[in-house]
C-alpha cells in the first residue's frame, strides 16, 4: 500500500511537472509575439524620426542660409550628398563632403537614386560658397531655392537637390 502511495506521488509530480513547463512554454510563445511585434514598431518609429529631419527640404523652398546649413549639417555624413544650383551655375556642383560621395540626379523627380551612376561635378567647401568673389559658387543667403530630396531603393536619403530659380 505504502507503493502504490509513493508511486502515486510520483506520478501527480511528473504531470504537475510537464502541467507547469507547458503552461511555461505557451506563456513563451505568447509573450515572443508581443515582443516581435515592440520590436519592429520600434525599429520603424526609429527609422521615421531619423528621416524626419529632412522633411524641411521635401519640395520645400529654402533660403540660402538653409543651403550653407544644410551643406555644414551633412558634411560629415557618409553615403550623402548635396547638390546645388545656383541661379549663375545652372550646371551645378556638390557641398564638399568628407567621404566624397557625389550622386548623379534622378531624371524624374522623387524618382530613386542610382548608386551605379556616379554623379560628375565639382565639389565646393563652405567658405568657398560664402565668398562672394565668385559668382559661379556663391550662395546668396538671402536667395530662394527649391529643395528636393532623393532616396535610395531602402528608402534612405541619399541626396538633396537644392534649385535656385532665375
Amino acid at each position: 500500500m505504502e507503493n502504490i502511495s509513493t508511486g502515486l506521488k510520483w506520478v501527480i509530480g511528473i504531470i504537475v511537472t510537464i502541467l507547469i513547463i507547458a503552461a511555461g512554454v505557451s506563456i513563451y510563445l505568447v509573450i515572443n509575439n508581443y515582443f516581435i511585434r515592440a520590436q519592429e514598431q520600434t525599429l520603424a518609429q526609429t527609422q521615421m524620426i531619423n528621416q524626419a529631419e529632412f522633411n524641411s527640404y521635401d519640395n520645400k523652398d529654402v533660403s540660402g542660409q538653409d543651403v550653407i546649413n544644410a551643406a555644414m549639417r551633412y558634411k560629415g555624413r557618409p553615403q550623402f550628398a548635396i547638390f546645388i544650383k545656383t541661379g549663375e551655375n545652372t550646371e551645378g556642383f556638390y557641398a564638399e563632403n568628407t567621404y566624397g560621395a557625389k550622386y548623379a540626379v534622378p531624371s524624374s523627380s522623387g524618382g530613386v537614386l542610382d548608386f551605379t551612376t556616379p554623379g560628375t561635378g565639382v565639389s565646393k567647401t563652405i567658405s568657398q560658397m560664402m565668398d562672394i568673389e565668385d559668382d559661379k559658387y556663391n550662395i546668396n543667403t538671402l536667395g530662394r531655392f527649391k529643395a528636393e530630396i532623393f532616396r535610395d531603393k531602402n528608402e534612405e536619403v541619399r541626396l538633396i537637390v537644392f534649385t535656385q530659380p532665375k
